[in-house]
């Protein structure tokens, strides 16, 4: 019995032992006073664990991997990343101010905990993929439940657009610091209007579903969230990166950034040039993009300015190809070599951050956004020559936002409160060309719009409350054009929401942490769904007027799980998504032919399960990855000139089954090799699920190399598609005799094999 009880004393103290060798200890102060700071955030992000400092500036967590990386975040000072070496306890000092740049983000985006669906890229991450490919090309490689398609066949630039859980760009609310990028009326973005913009992001959130409260536009699929480049550097800096490979692409940029200065101020700017010939027919490319930043970092204050410009010329490559002319030749374009579009897009933001106290802080911006160009679209007229239609259109977009912030002293308990105000000023014409200062089509509209946000997070011992509240009231002005409408007056639609979300999540232990909310929101149309195409004549008056159209409704319920290991980590998500008047695609086609045609339908869902991980096999062997499974359906669907009812149908372009991973490996210190690959399921093109009419399954597989030379200078390799797989992820029915019916299924090819190579070099 002595034994036995000896036995188990020493068992005990033994397990305690381990147990607090598995802590991590440390006190974080004060670098100026050495002051104790309560309350400062401890996160280990590679884990998605965290802590906070008690009233001694003391914490305690358990022990990441040697490597792995500790953030220490609090308000009023700047944040501080520490790479683990495998110390039992920390000393960590805190620089007071430079957090003033991390409040204008924190005031816009979802807290670390909060119950919703996300992934945060940090600028390390993006570095490591980015080769200068557009945006949409880019996310889809590292967030799940979300797929891109690009016209010019190239996955880097000309147009291109993405579906997450199978919803449109145009219903995704994307902004940079905060301030909507959106065009308000159309409600989508262009990226390869503003060449190399990922190059100055310091990082990007990306939310599924509803989400939090954002500016601008609904978040009715998703947000997603950029953050500009910091400024706060202690060392000046500059950077060349060079790029070239296949289809004839290459890029040039050039970095130069001042850090913080004696006199408090701070600069960035890069200039990026791009070409590229297209993997298609007639889908070069070539732009510029200039980006600039400055800010005053005061004690209390910081006053930034934000700004970029871009340029580019495209060949259009809008219409999907039938399927037996891509068998012939899958470089096929039905567009006229003359279709080059001319555009660009330019955006500036000043912001204004103050600073009360250490628990209170105020925001406030404006900005203006504005967009123009032209859209050519070559036709054999009746003589049987070539003749060209322009459809130019001009934006000019300027808003205001403002919001507080606070925290209570023991952490437990934030409120964020703001409005944003903006008005949007939209001009199309249709000129026949070279006639393009007489246009026979001209139309404006405006649309205003109102919005007020409160959200409140509560800490009550391991649960975690959540509550936001949002309200949107706009207007949308139609002026018709003079000539086919004289007698029509000013359209009006006047819309207002109340999208309510509230949630919760709960710390089950130091490794997981289980979440669920409830969000709804509704959305306005398009103009291009109100009308049904790009221009208002009487033949589609009386639908605009009537309202053919209606604002859709979803219910979003997400409910997931956090789990963190010391070398496992990642997210495990479920959401039902209960629509309402959906506004879908329906397989035909605009008249002017850009996009497909969308119109409500009633009822609708989507469901399923998303996760994401990081696996670090080894400390220098990390396998990534993400798996997205949905089941949609729409519960009846009637189509227009058709009698038939089609019961429990799949809407278009909504594949089960999105999957991927990336095996990655450090070899030596200088040198690093990464494999991955990606898998879509099937999805059909229309919603009657007609078995003609399908985006057959694919699986592609990429390949790259890095190497390290010098203190900071960097080459690498990517092989893409390395197999050569012909694979599609867009498309629709096409009407190859023109005689009304739908023929054969349409679609983009995506990019055969083909390699790039990136040179950095950083001073």
């Amino acid at each position: 019995m002595k034994k036995l009880l000896f036995s188990l004393i020493i068992s005990g103290v033994t397990t305690g032992m381990l147990h607090a060798q598995q802590k991590l200890h440390g006190k974080v102060a004060d670098s100026g006073t050495g002051d104790p700071l309560f309350g400062v955030n401890v996160y280990l992000p590679e884990q998605k664990t965290g802590t906070t400092t008690d009233e001694d500036g003391a914490f305690e967590i358990e022990k990441p991997p040697v490597g792995a990386k500790i953030q220490f975040s609090y308000v009023g000072y700047a944040i501080a990343t520490k790479i683990y070496k495998g110390e039992d306890n920390l000393k960590i000092s805190l620089l007071p101010s430079g957090s003033l740049e991390e409040i204008v983000i924190k005031s816009v985006r979802a807290s670390d905990l909060a119950p919703v669906a996300q992934v945060t890229i940090d600028r390390e991450k993006i570095e490591k993929i980015h080769v200068g490919q557009d945006v949409e090309f880019m996310l889809e490689s590292m967030t799940p439940s979300l797929i891109s398609y690009s016209e010019s066949g190239t996955n880097f630039s000309n147009y291109g657009q993405f579906r997450l859980r199978g919803i449109d760009q145009s219903r995704v609310n994307i902004t940079l610091n905060g301030a909507p990028l959106n065009d308000m009326i159309d409600q989508g973005v262009f990226f390869s209007n503003f060449t190399d913009f990922s190059n100055s992001i310091q990082s990007v959130q990306v939310q599924r579903g509803v989400g939090t409260s954002a500016n601008g536009t609904a978040s009715f699929a998703g947000s997603i969230n950029f953050e500009s480049v910091n400024l706060m550097d202690e060392k000046p800096s500059g950077e060349v990166e060079l790029v070239g490979g296949s289809f004839g692409t290459y890029r040039g940029s050039l970095a130069a950034k001042t850090g913080l200065m004696k006199n408090k101020m701070a600069f960035y700017s890069r200039f990026s040039t791009f070409h590229s010939d297209g993997y298609r027919y007639n889908t070069s490319t070539d732009s510029y993009s200039f980006y600039a930043s400055g800010g005053y970092f005061g004690e209390k204050d910081l006053l930034k300015f934000t700004a970029f410009i871009g340029r580019s010329k495209n060949g259009l490559a809008y219409s999907p190809v039938a399927i037996s002319d891509i068998r012939n030749d899958p470089r096929t374009n039905y567009l006229n070599e003359n279709d080059v579009d001319d555009f660009g897009q330019w955006f500036a933001q000043l912001h204004h951050t103050h600073l009360f106290n250490a628990n209170t802080s105020l925001v406030s911006s404006v900005y203006y956004g504005g967009a123009g160009g032209d859209f050519p679209y070559t036709y054999t007229d009746n003589n049987g020559d070539l003749a060209q239609i322009n459809y130019p259109l001009f934006n000019d977009h300027i808003g205001i936002m403002s919001n507080i912030n606070r925290t209570s002293k023991d952490n437990k308990f934030s409120l964020s409160a703001g409005i944003h105000a903006y008005t949007f000023l939209r001009r199309n014409e249709e000129s026949d060309m070279p006639d393009k200062k007489n246009p026979y089509y001209v139309e404006h509209s405006r649309k205003d719009e109102f919005s007020a946000y409160a959200k409140a997070e509560y800490l009550l011992g391991k649960l975690r409350l959540f509550g936001d509240l949002q309200f949107r009231t706009l207007k949308l002005s139609i002026n018709p054009d003079n000539t086919l409408l004289p007698d029509e007056d000013i359209i009006t639609k006047n819309w207002s929401f109340l999208n309510p979300r509230i949630g919760m999540t709960f710390e089950m232990n130091e490794k997981q942490q289980f979440y669920a909310s409830y969000g709804y929101t509704g959305r306005e149309p398009t103009k291009i769904d109100l009308f049904g195409g790009f221009s208002l004549n009487p033949s589609n008056l009386p639908s605009v007027k009537s309202d053919d159209v209606r604002p859709e409704y979803v219910n979003d319920v997400e409910a997931g799980l956090l789990f963190r290991y010391p070398d496992f980590h990642g997210q495990l998500n479920f959401f039902y998504m209960m629509f309402r008047d959906e506004i879908a695609p329906i397989g035909a086609y605009v008249p002017e032919g850009f996009l497909q045609l969308r119109k409500n339908i009633p009822s609708s869902f989507r469901r399923g399960i998303e996760l994401d991980f990081n696996w670090n096999i080894l400390k220098d062997l990390v396998f990534t990855g993400d798996f997205t499974y949905m089941d949609s359906r729409i519960k009846e669907y009637k189509p227009e000139e058709d009698p038939n009812v089609y019961e429990n149908v799949k809407p278009a372009l909504s594949p089960e089954v999105i999957t991927q991973g990336a095996l990655s490996y450090q070899a030596l210190s200088w040198l690093g090799v990464s494999l991955s690959g990606r898998y879509v399921s099937s999805s059909y093109q229309e919603p009657t699920n007609d078995a003609r009419f399908v985006m057959p399954s694919f699986f592609v597989a990429n390949m790259g190399v890095s190497f390290k030379f010098g203190k900071t200078h960097s080459f690498d390799v990517y092989f893409n598609n390395i197999f050569d797989k012909q694979y599609f992820t867009y498309g629709a029915p096409v009407d190859q005799d023109w005689d009304g019916n739908f023929d054969e299924p349409g679609y983009f090819v995506q990019p055969p094999r083909n390699l790039y190579g990136k040179l950095v070099l950083r001073f």
